[in-house]
């Protein structure tokens, strides 16, 4: 497109589809180095890439759309003053979809998403499906995903229908309609779109794979099957299609089905042959065969693999281990990788975790400690260490000392959301909550698409009644943003509880308890709403399920209250 922009010869008037389309030729040298330019933004060398475009600009320096995909690259570089300036050179030869795109895409690098919106509405006008077909519908894509970024989802999904309605074969614009009505709780609207999609391409996996999960949460299990089998089918029998389908079948209790499933599908290379050996523990996995996963791990071993190869495998056994409750051989398989390992910072964190929850404050610190140690100069590593020893000391009931480390730590590194968020978990949970908010708050707007950020913020918000309409927001974003989440589904129905919308929470918190069976969290909410809608046997047995998950002790002592609560109500004859 940007080619065919550039200028330096007179206007060409042509008809193309029974309309009169005004075009330029091309300057040979500009496109030379226009094409170099792109070729190198192939293989990421943006450095190169933004000195050819300058070149063919030396050519050609009456094309906007080159000045627009200058101001890109500069981007990609951190130039943003250099994109600036090569956004306003663009808009003095001529306003256009590029320029403006352009212009949106830094405005959202500066934090500024009003404001993208606002250059991508103008964006939206300058384009013509029958035209451009291809730059209408990327244009009506970015507004929609930037006014979901600026909390108006609402205003997303009228983009997209208005892009599906001009371009019902928008495989693009269905999909993301499908989420943004899932995220607004309109479940016939997301099923219609998935639907469309697979009306235009009945072999979209990724639309299959998503109805057969909204099919799911809504508990309508036998169609849910067929859209599974269906994909599987379709897949040619992918392994990840497989896994997702044994995690539904073990989610409605039908181990047999799972089993099955797995037996059908597990490559009988697995554990020689390293492509297909991921897949295959995952399928054992999903099925919850642990042992079966974990003699495909020990099968590996024997099969003449590298030294890291097997370690990695360690880390998978780790985890399996730790699944079957068998958290002893879990640490200690991941205390024998050897120092020299390139996963021993990585297996020294995880054993840490497993102590630390075991209650082994002592043996964890030391790991964690050790961690610290093999970080060395590395900055992401030594974080991660820092909020796996701060971690430790809330376990020890010193909730004060873990944040007054992240607190230091985090003064230098305040854009690192694992750290903020850390931090933020800590004192959400030492009762600091309205601290934890505020921690999250620079980090929302410096990265308004952070699902784990808004969902953190939304739930805890909800969890106090605090500005529960800005917490749906930012929640419906974040769902849009991850359809299918149990845990945004979940956040999404709590603050509907908080707010008494009783209906609305039911939805979302039994599409969550749905798709995330045996999360103790969620089933502490379904029984939550199940005793306010007066129904306490199933309130009882949903806290019961729940406490059988072995939740952590806050939650325990929760549910065990509620459960009295219940008791002593039943007792009383209420």
């Amino acid at each position: 497109m940007c080619l065919g922009a550039c200028a330096t010869q007179p206007p060409i008037t042509k008809l193309v589809n029974d309309r009169q389309i005004v075009t330029r030729s091309v300057n040979a040298s500009a496109y030379e180095h226009a094409s170099r330019a792109f070729l190198y933004e192939e293989e990421e060398r943006w450095q190169d890439a933004a000195a050819e475009l300058q070149r063919a600009l030396v050519f050609d320096d009456e094309s906007p759309e080159l000045q627009a995909h200058l101001a890109e690259i500069f981007m990609r570089l951190g130039r943003p003053s250099d994109a600036a300036a090569a956004i306003r050179a663009s808009f003095k030869i001529e306003v256009t979809a590029d320029g403006l795109m352009a212009e949106a895409h830094l405005r959202e690098a500066q934090g500024d998403v009003a404001g993208a919106v606002q250059s991508l509405r103008q964006a939206v006008g300058k384009v013509d499906l029958a035209d451009q077909p291809d730059t209408a519908e990327t244009v009506s894509l970015e507004l929609a995903e930037a006014q979901i970024l600026a909390l108006d989802v609402a205003a997303a999904a009228d983009t997209l229908a208005d892009l599906c309605r001009q371009e019902p074969g928008s495989l693009q614009g269905h999909m993301r309609l499908m989420a943004v009505a899932w995220a607004l709780g309109d479940m016939k609207q997301s099923e219609a779109h998935l639907r469309q999609t697979l009306a235009v391409e009945p072999n979209h996996i990724e639309a299959l794979t998503a109805l057969a999960w909204l099919l799911a949460a809504q508990g309508r299990n036998d169609e849910a099957r067929r859209a599974f089998r269906e994909a599987l089918d379709r897949g040619d029998g992918a392994i990840e299609i497989a896994a997702a389908y044994a995690r539904f079948l073990v989610s409605i209790g039908d181990n047999k089905a799972a089993a099955q499933l797995a037996d059908d599908n597990v490559s009988a290379l697995a554990g020689a042959d390293p492509d297909t050996l991921a897949g295959s523990i995952e399928l054992e996995r999903s099925a919850r065969r642990l042992d079966r996963a974990l003699a495909l791990v020990k099968k590996a071993k024997e099969a003449g693999l590298s030294d890291d190869a097997k370690t990695r495998l360690a880390l998978t056994a780790a985890a399996l281990l730790k699944e079957q409750g068998h958290g002893d051989e879990a640490v200690a398989t991941l205390l024998a990788v050897p120092k020299t390992s390139p996963l021993f910072f990585e297996a020294q964190v995880r054993a840490a975790e497993l102590l630390r929850d075991d209650g082994k404050t002592s043996e964890a610190a030391r790991a964690a400690e050790s961690a610290t140690a093999a970080a060395g100069e590395n900055a992401d590593q030594k974080i991660d260490a820092a909020i796996a020893l701060a971690f430790v000391d809330e376990k020890r009931g010193d909730a004060i000392m873990a944040t007054r480390k992240l607190e230091a730590l985090w003064a230098s590194h305040p854009d690192q959301a694992h750290l903020t968020l850390s931090l933020a978990m800590i004192e959400e949970r030492r009762g600091a909550w309205q601290r934890a908010l505020d921690l999250v708050e620079p980090l929302i707007k410096k990265k308004p698409g952070s699902v784990e950020a808004l969902n953190f913020w939304g739930f805890v918000a909800a969890d106090h009644s605090h500005d529960l309409d800005k917490a749906r927001k930012r929640l419906q974003a974040a769902a849009a943003l991850d359809p299918g989440s149990g845990a945004v589904l979940d956040s999404l129905g709590w603050v509907s509880f908080r707010a008494g919308q009783l209906d609305q929470a039911g939805l979302f918190l039994e599409q969550a308890g749905r798709l995330d069976p045996v999360d103790a969290e969620i089933l502490t909410h379904l029984g939550d709403l199940y005793a306010k809608r007066s129904e306490p046997e199933r309130a009882a047995a949903t806290y019961r399920k729940a406490l059988g998950q072995k939740p952590e002790e806050r939650l325990r002592r929760r549910l065990e209250e509620s459960l009295a609560g219940l008791e002593a109500r039943r007792a009383a004859g209420r």
